[in-house]
């Protein structure tokens, strides 16, 4: 039993380092984006602190689900609950581990952590998310993703929730309002982390493998539009099975409008509340994310749910399957990333004028996470991968802006990197440089897709493309 139980704990570390090795060496380059347009509008380190928590809490469980090891996991000559204390033995590890690099890297650095980051909250908050409730929300939808989206959200829910109930009870003052909602949040967090701990332990042990995901989220019966023809367009269909691919999307916008709309009912009624309460925060941080979990669910979950192979030998040309793909992907992302937050919830702190150099910024950061997703065979690992990715392209392509502008233009020319991070102060240059790029991602992306084999030298191959490219933006970013 000992040998069955090292092997479990060695299985685990190999299962939880990427996730946490991804979310670590985002934290290190934190400190070199500091100072950049990027890191002014989402603190990087700080995103992937959070983020990282949560998605190691999910992994510990949820790669059984998406590996399809979680029947063999079953029939170990192990009782349960030695297996449950070595996987929470490895994840408090890895847990710590992260914590003690965020309170070197970030807590203890930055002297002064951003308004809508509040300092201990952030530090702890994460660990007990993904030490408690995520592992029992991962089981419960049998979803890695579905975790992290929904143990993310439970905080920013039950403040406003609270925040309204102090509404009805004592007016709209908002003063007692506030103060309730600051005194219940606190314990109604430590309540969820004892619910959801408990809970996970209990799910662990009575934990069946049921050869699938948990049941989608569908329409009541009286809202189905009965069609008696089963004859279906095929382009149409396959638009149906990407929206299919996107109900975690769904389900974040949805927390969105709620906490938004519950934020700017409380400002409106109490403008201080609106100075205090980081709604900016809240809107910056949904922009963020929104593109990149769009464009991680469209190829990675495909891959993962085992659809690839039945998706090629569809009498579909693979080209229109892809359009189709990216076509939508891009368009959600438009519509719940711009249009819908512009003009149905509570519009963020944003000028009018930023509207189009934001709608190009989603398309760039949805193209991005769609590159990143073709390599991946899981929507978690995926997002795990974002930001250190991208990290390192903004690393790269700040070298390469330094290199040439150092050996054939003034320093003080703007490169390439400056316009790509300037979007809403070099608009028509940024659509000149970012374009293309973004053509050459999708190009990639649907090559990845299709392959079978997702070799190095073919990687190697395709980012020497891309910063190719990013070398002859520099000339013409310069000369223009």
């Amino acid at each position: 039993m000992n040998r069955s139980l090292t092997a479990l704990g060695s299985k685990e570390f190999r299962a939880l380092l990427p996730v946490w090795a991804a979310a670590a060496f985002t934290i290190v380059a934190d400190t070199w984006l500091r100072g950049t347009a990027l890191h002014s509008l989402v603190p990087v380190g700080m995103f992937a602190y959070i983020a990282g928590s949560l998605a190691l809490g999910a992994h510990v469980i949820g790669h059984e689900f998406t590996n399809r090891t979680l029947a063999s996991l079953l029939v170990q000559p192990c009782r349960r609950s030695s297996m449950l204390l070595t996987k929470v033995s490895v994840l408090a590890l890895m847990l710590a581990a992260l914590a003690l690099l965020a309170k070197v890297l970030l807590f203890e650095s930055i002297t002064r952590t951003p308004g809508y980051f509040p300092r201990y909250p952030t530090l702890y908050l994460p660990l007990i998310g993904g030490f408690c409730v995520a592992p029992y929300t991962t089981m419960r939808l049998r979803s890695q993703m579905a975790g992290v989206v929904f143990t993310a959200s439970l905080p920013g829910v039950t403040y406003v929730v609270a925040l309204l109930g102090g509404a009805i009870i004592y007016g709209t003052g908002m003063a007692g309002a506030e103060a309730l909602a600051r005194a219940v949040w606190s314990p109604a967090m430590w309540i969820f982390a004892a619910g959801g701990a408990a809970l996970s332990a209990r799910s662990f042990m009575r934990l069946q493998d049921l050869d699938g995901g948990g049941e989608e989220v569908r329409l009541p019966q009286w809202l189905r539009v009965a069609d008696p023809n089963p004859v279906r367009p095929p382009l149409w269909m396959l638009v149906k099975k990407e929206l299919r691919l996107q109900q975690l999307t769904f389900a974040m916008v949805a927390f969105y409008a709620v906490i938004s709309t519950g934020l700017a009912v409380a400002a409106r009624l109490n403008p201080d509340f609106g100075r205090e309460v980081p709604i900016r925060g809240v809107g910056m941080l949904y922009f963020a994310l929104l593109p990149l979990l769009v464009g991680s669910l469209a190829s990675a979950q495909e891959r993962q749910f085992g659809m690839l192979q039945s998706q090629a030998m569809l009498p579909v040309r693979r080209s229109q399957q892809w359009m189709v793909k990216a076509g939508v992907v891009l368009v959600l992302a438009l519509v719940l990333g711009v249009v819908l937050p512009w003009f149905v919830f509570a519009p963020p702190q944003i000028s009018r004028a930023s509207f189009w150099p934001l709608a190009a910024t989603i398309v760039l950061l949805t193209t991005w996470s769609l590159y990143i997703s073709s390599w991946c065979g899981s929507g978690v690992i995926a997002l795990a991968l974002l930001l250190p990715a991208s990290a390192a392209a903004m690393t790269l392509a700040k070298w390469i802006d330094w290199t040439v502008i150092g050996l054939l233009f003034k320093r003080s020319a703007v490169g390439a990197y400056g316009i790509l991070t300037q979007p809403f102060s070099v608009f028509t240059l940024w659509m000149i440089v970012g374009t293309p790029l973004a053509a050459l991602l999708l190009v990639f992306a649907a090559r990845n897709h299709w392959a079978a084999e997702r070799k190095p030298k073919i990687l190697a191959v395709q980012v020497a493309w891309l910063a190719g490219w990013l070398v002859l933006a520099e000339v013409v970013a310069t000369v223009l």
